[in-house]
């Protein structure tokens, strides 16, 4: 019955040892995306200030063109 106990004991350990190792992986892989997202978000944030800044500009030669015609 002891003997049974250890190995039931060892077999636990070598599951908890397993448990642990994918959890750290999982957290690692967690980190990573977590990362990738807000590079992402950020890249986001500058395309659309660009966006904006284009649009800007856009309007005021379109303005631009439209005082042409009038004259």
């Amino acid at each position: 019955e002891l003997a049974e106990s250890s190995d039931r004991l060892k077999s636990q350990a070598k599951e908890l040892k397993d448990a642990h190792s994918q959890r750290k992986l999982a957290m690692q892989e967690f980190s990573e995306m977590n990362e990738r997202l807000t590079d992402l978000h950020s890249q986001k944030q500058k395309l659309a200030r660009q966006l904006r800044d284009k649009e800007e500009e856009m309007e005021v030669v379109m303005q631009k063109v439209e005082s042409l015609r009038q004259e």
